[in-house]
């Protein structure tokens, strides 16, 4: 074993994403660590249809940055669209430090084979305690080729361990570290130690880990799976631990908090949970709060409960108008009746909400999208959208049997075109030639979504057959398309 003098330094990297909360926790984490010094690069930020690649400048930074800290190791955490960002800064880490470079989350996870070639370790999972293992080793001098949850690149040997079990006490985890000395911020072509997140008016929070959901567009339906016979997939923190860490960030100087954002699809549906929480959050924190749900979840008498303390707005996924698509192609539960009734309790309750819809589906028809049109109909007004493109993840469900289907190609399941499509279409806008009727029925629903149509000209435009009507159509879609191409001018297309 060596003997450590001085601690070593771990230097963590946040792609395109400011409020990662992994990168953040890893921190807070490392900092408890004795003999390591933690800093993180949050490298880039990510804005809706609005990915912007890295500058020479940015690049110039970074280099200058890993030179200064001259790290013992480097971890990023990879999302699917950032892996050939991944790759260039792990290119620059390799030239200019001595570092051994980690790639842990998402992609990692779901894609170690291809991964494991660009890199010294990768870590498939949850990271906590596999991070703390790994520096400490390095730290240390000892061993750390069998270390559960990491793949090990040994000169091209690759040593792949088995997972370890999930972590179940989720009180155990640190907070989120924030406004930290050690944090730098890459963007806009400067190098910054401000942390933005503390200016955000938005305080995200999460709640638990798990979903017990598998929608084939969604990360869950391969991470469950993976941990099978690993312990329990949905965990939560007690309502105590929560507030606590809502609490800490609130005494941050300089913080600009005015909302709480619980991510968190279940929230509120364990009663026993509820009643701590009712108990604490009105007089200790006291700030207006916003959940979010699958519809099949949302129980009236917990959101009649939820909005005496605090909940000004709910978000939930629709996704498609049509049941079929939703309940077989998405793997997604829930009716359209079941949707409407639900919106008009909350519209009842006073409570704000909010809907997740996805277009660009090969599974739409006309017919499925003039159902779309029928469900947004009757849904209270106003009508507040998050309005999405369908992106292929690479190995996801609907991804593999959009493939077998022979609506997308290889090409189109690649990282390198999901990057690419991230880039511009995230958040779906008109198309500005549409060349069948499906595209003009999507840039109609785009349209009325966002308000710029009355509900009675959408309902002859789309559902009479009419000359009028057929002109109206091809009205609306000349407008969609002049509002689009304004609005996405002036940045105003975002989540």
């Amino acid at each position: 074993m060596n003997l450590i003098t001085e601690p070593i330094t771990v230097v963590l990297i946040a792609l395109y994403r400011y409020q990662n909360f992994p990168i953040r926790i890893m921190h807070s984490l490392l900092e408890k660590s004795e003999g390591i010094e933690p800093h993180t690069i949050f490298f880039q930020n990510f804005y809706t249809n609005a990915l912007k690649y890295p500058t020479a400048r940015e690049e110039e930074l970074f280099k200058k940055k890993i030179i200064e800290l001259n790290p013992r190791i480097v971890g990023l955490s990879v999302y699917s669209p950032f892996v050939p960002i991944a790759k260039r800064l792990t290119k620059i880490i390799k030239n200019y430090s001595s570092a051994l470079v980690m790639w842990g989350g998402i992609h990692p996870t779901l894609s170690p084979e291809s991964c494991i070639k660009e890199t010294d370790v990768i870590c498939l999972g949850e990271g906590e305690g596999a991070l703390t293992d790994f520096v400490s080793a390095v730290r240390d001098g000892t061993e750390y080729q069998h270390i559960d949850n990491l793949w090990i690149n040994n000169n091209g040997h690759i040593i792949k361990n088995p997972m370890r079990p999930l972590i179940q006490d989720l009180d155990t985890i640190p907070f989120p570290a924030y406004g930290r000395e050690p944090f730098s911020f890459i963007g806009s072509n400067e190098l910054t130690g401000e942390d933005p997140t503390l200016l955000d008016p938005n305080l995200q929070v999460l709640p638990a880990r798990g979903c017990p959901f598998n929608c084939s567009y969604c990360v869950n339906s391969l991470l469950r799976p993976m941990y099978k016979n690993l312990g329990r997939y949905i965990r939560r923190r007690s309502a105590v631990n929560v507030i606590d860490e809502i609490r800490q960030i609130l005494q941050i100087p300089g913080n600009r908090k005015e909302i709480v954002e619980f991510q968190d699809e279940n929230f509120g549906t364990d009663f026993a949970w509820l009643d701590e929480f009712e108990s604490l959050y009105p007089k200790e924190i006291g700030l207006p709060f916003k959940v979010q749900y699958n519809p099949k979840l949302v129980k009236a008498d917990a959101i009649s409960r939820l909005v005496q303390i605090g909940l000004h707005r709910v978000k939930f996924g629709i996704e498609t108008g049509t049941d079929h698509i939703r309940n077989h192609i998405f793997n997604r539960p829930g009716k359209n009746n079941e949707i409407i009734n639900l919106a008009k309790e909350l519209s009842d309750c006073k409570v704000k909400f909010r809907y997740d819809l996805i277009m660009d589906n090969p599974y739409d028809t006309e017919e499925s999208l003039k159902d779309t049109i029928d469900l947004l109909l009757q849904l209270p007004k106003p009508l507040r959208f998050n309005f999405y493109s369908l992106q292929y993840f690479p190995n996801y469900p609907l991804t593999r049997k959009a493939l077998a289907d022979g609506h997308i190609n290889e090409e189109e399941a690649s990282v390198d075109s999901l990057e690419k499509r991230m880039a511009r279409n995230w958040a779906f806008v008109p198309k500005l030639i549409p060349s069948t009727k499906k595209q003009m029925l999507q840039n109609i629903i785009w349209l009325y979504v966002y308000g710029h149509v009355k509900d009675d000209i959408v309902k002859h435009a789309v559902f009479k057959d009419s000359l009028g009507a057929k002109l109206l159509f091809l009205c609306l879609n000349i407008t969609a398309v002049f509002l689009g191409k304004i609005l996405r001018s002036k940045k105003l297309i975002e989540r």
